[in-house]
């Protein structure tokens, strides 16, 4: 890779300099765990990291001692320097904890040494330097990607929780302060939420990532004379570093894939380490088992492997690109059953048989074998693994070969495994994964049925809920996250909420998993059961899939999977209504669509409804054509409330366009009054808006904006061609009585009226439907503010 030799002054040594989620962690059990695999290293791995491994360790335990064991851990640190005075990492470090200990002059001794060697350009001192950062570069490698930031939302969530406890039994000026303070943390919460959320390519290289380090810190060694078989060790954790990064294309490496420059790297160790000396056997063997695992989880089944045109006349490599799989016998040559080979090899056979051309249940049984191997070496730190094997027992259990009595005992293992491997470490799609092992158990062996009738033990689908409830309130929601709640409620037999999450999941879908979630919206629609505002439901969400998916085509294979006497009843009652509700043009293509499939399924006769008569309209709003000041004349504009602080009947009123009615009633008003998890608030909307006319809509928002205890404006471009003139003197005037009653929805990318001061309202980002998930959670956090 072809990048900006760094400058040697750009060297900070010491850890504690990293910044380290080690150093800053409460969850003692992580640490206990990190403690674990640091002492694992010392033991297999080559003696160039023990000194940076000893110092971890050393590290690890400062956030937890006490003051009188800084001594301690000073006096560990200085025998630590006894075999090279000239340590930079352990100087640095060693200097932090002498001036945290009130012993300025010998910190400053440290420092000055420190100083020194930085400056100096003997040949020595310049290796004493990349290894400063190599060493960092590995410090920073054991904990990437922890999710330091999950852990804050969730003490975050526990603070605000425990606060509202004090909140509600405090009085006078003490019940005020911690007002304020709830407040302060719903906002860092929903701050913190958002940046978990913007995660792009580039945040992959942020707070000095282990790829960057240990890059720098080889650019530094390249021309000096430090061994070349120690080089290649280091190029090795390099590699690790790029191999666990997502496969993207970056443009700091030449539009290479990330996948592509691990293999390179792992291949160059192969390449240059010695086979007959046994202290690097570990990294050859290492290397294959990850080149061969590389190549299997990016492979897709329709296109060729990579072509690597550095190594066209190198028949090894050649001979791995045709059958990755033969990496691991190479693997297993040069250092029979090491955990992480055992580990690479179970992950890519179960890999071959999900994904692969075949469905070879050889690849199964002996996935399973393998990673029950590197688990029983070390089930401490194979958190992976136990991930990986969960899958396997599930996906044995699905066969049509085996036995009832082994498919319940393989099931039960599955979630005893990925119980495991959430405790280690909490991951979104293990919990899915533990949801849907949930599902089964609770309906065995009715695995396939949906529906509350299948289910024989609810309280699996209890645990599900509560892993799923864990997950969202650590890590937020994804597709899969929304759905398998959505999937998980529909069996307990609560349709509404399955049918909130159906829609969040929607939102967040796209063609490749699309499907599948219509199919469950729509069922979730049909068990409501005949509510009255059932049929308008089902317009407003079909309008809103087939404008997202840009045709009314889906209804043609969702239509024929509809079961059961009264879905097909609510369907064929449903087309009736719509002859007496005004449609648009798209509207009458979903009705006639509709129409098609239920005479092909031979629901209805295609005599039965006769000629369709719609009603067309180019829109669903009025035209206000009356003058504003004429309205008020006749329309009282006292909006205050007599007790404007406790005299609320609603947390919420929904003030929009005409257009989009449908929109914020299927969609927002439901999300806003459904509780979606167990920590959840339900809020009470006013629904009473009409927009008939000029008047009954004015006398309406008045009525809804008095018994609110908060408005939310949808700003939309039909919104401000339309209502804004008639509406815009009751907003601005309220404003200024009661200044925080005001939330803002941007519903469209549009400007925000000048008489609004946007720069002390919230306001809530709708334009990209993959985000509007998350912003009603933020949204549900305002109106939970005081």
């Amino acid at each position: 890779m072809e990048t900006k030799k760094p400058e040697l002054d750009e060297i900070c040594p010491g850890l504690i300099n990293v910044k380290l989620n080690l150093l800053h962690t409460s969850n003692q059990a992580w640490i206990d765990n990190r403690k674990k695999a640091l002492h694992n290293a010392k033991e297999k791995e080559h003696p160039i990291v023990h000194d940076v491994v000893e110092l971890m360790m050393i590290v690890a335990d400062s956030p937890s001692q006490k003051r009188r064991h800084k001594a301690n851990n000073i006096e560990k640190l200085a025998r630590q320097m006894r075999h090279n005075q000239n340590h930079l990492n352990t100087l640095a470090d060693l200097a932090v904890f002498n001036r945290n200990s009130n012993l300025p002059e010998k910190a400053a001794i440290l420092e000055e040494r420190i100083d020194k060697i930085l400056k100096s350009s003997d040949p020595d001192d310049i290796i004493e330097k990349a290894i400063c950062v190599l060493e960092q570069g590995y410090a920073a490698l054991f904990e990437d990607y922890t999710g330091s930031g999950i852990e804050a939302q969730q003490m975050l969530l526990e603070s605000l929780q425990l606060i509202k406890v004090e909140q509600s039994t405090a009085i006078k000026e003490k019940k005020d302060v911690l007002c304020q303070a709830s407040n302060y943390t719903l906002n860092a919460r929903r701050l913190l939420f958002q940046a978990l959320n913007r995660k792009t390519n580039d945040s992959f290289f942020n707070k000095k990532s282990s790829v960057e380090l240990l890059e720098k810190g080889l650019q530094y060694l390249s021309n000096t004379s430090y061994p070349k078989e120690k080089y290649y060790i280091w190029t090795f954790y390099y590699a690790m570093a790029y191999s666990r990064m997502p496969d993207i294309v970056v443009a700091t490496s030449n539009k290479t894939s990330i996948s592509k420059t691990a293999v390179n790297l792992f291949w160059s160790v192969i390449k240059n380490l010695p086979k007959d000396n046994e202290c690097y056997s570990i990294y050859r063997a290492r290397s294959y088992a990850y080149i061969g695992n590389i190549l299997i989880s990016t492979h897709k089944p329709s296109d060729a492997y990579p072509s690597y045109s550095s190594y066209e006349n190198d028949k090894q490599f050649q001979a791995l690109l045709s059958t990755p799989l033969s990496s691991f016998q190479y693997a297993h040559n040069e250092l029979s059953d090491d955990e992480v080979v055992l580990s690479r090899e179970g992950m890519s056979l179960w890999l071959l048989y999900k994904f692969g051309p075949d469905k070879n249940i050889e690849y199964l049984e002996k996935s399973e074998r393998q990673l029950s191997s590197s688990i029983l070496q070390n089930p401490c730190l194979r958190r992976f693994d136990f991930s990986t094997r969960m899958k396997v027992y599930l996906e044995i259990s699905s066969l049509k070969s085996v036995s009832l009595d082994r498919s319940e005992d393989l099931l039960k293992k599955a979630l005893e495994d990925g119980k495991t491997s959430i405790r280690v470490k909490l991951n979104a799609r293990d919990v899915c994964n533990v949801a849907e092992i949930c599902q089964r158990l609770a309906k065995f062996p009715k695995f396939y049925l949906y529906g509350p009738e299948a289910v024989a033990n609810k309280e699996y689908l209890h645990v599900a809920l509560d892993y799923l409830n864990q997950c969202f309130n650590a890590k937020g929601q994804t597709y899969f996250t929304a759905f398998t709640f959505g999937a998980i409620y529909f069996d307990l037999g609560e349709f509404r909420t399955a049918l909130e999450w159906h829609k969040r999941a929607f939102m967040m879908s796209d063609f490749k998993f699309g499907n599948g979630n219509i199919q469950q919206l729509l069922f979730s629609i049909l068990r409501l059961g005949e509510e009255s505002n059932l049929y308008d439901e089902i317009i407003h969400a079909l309008t809103y899939i087939a404008r997202k998916r840009k045709d009314v085509e889906f209804l043609r294979t969702l239509v024929p999977k509809v079961h059961g006497d009264d879905n097909l009843r609510i369907l064929s009652n449903f087309l009736i209504f719509l002859q007496t509700f005004p449609l648009t043009a798209e509207q009458v293509k979903i009705a006639e669509t509709l129409k098609a499939c239920l005479i092909r399924k031979d629901i209805l006769k295609t005599d039965q409804l006769g000629d369709s008569q719609y009603t067309i309209t180019s829109s669903h709003v009025f035209e206000y054509d009356v003058k504003p000041d004429i309205v008020y004349q006749s329309v009282p504009m006292e909006t205050k409330p007599v007790d404007f602080q406790h005299n609320w009947r609603y947390d919420f009123c929904i003030i929009t366009s005409g257009v989009n009615t449908g929109w914020v009633q299927c969609f927002l008003q439901h999300q806003l009054s459904t509780s979606m998890v167990d920590s959840d608030m339900i809020f009470t909307g006013f629904s009473g808006i009409d927009y008939d006319s000029c008047s009954t809509l004015l006398e309406t928002t008045i009525e809804g904006i008095k018994k609110s205890r908060k408005s939310i404006l949808v700003l939309s471009k039909d919104f401000l061609t339309r209502e804004w003139c008639l509406l815009k003197q009751i907003i601005t005037e309220t404003l200024q009585d009661r200044c925080d009653f005001l939330l803002m929805i941007l519903l469209e990318k549009c400007d925000v009226p000048s008489e609004i001061d946007d720069t002390h309202v919230s306001y809530f980002d709708f334009t990209d439907e993959m985000k509007i998930p998350f912003e009603i959670q933020h949204l549900k956090l305002a109106l939970l503010a005081n």
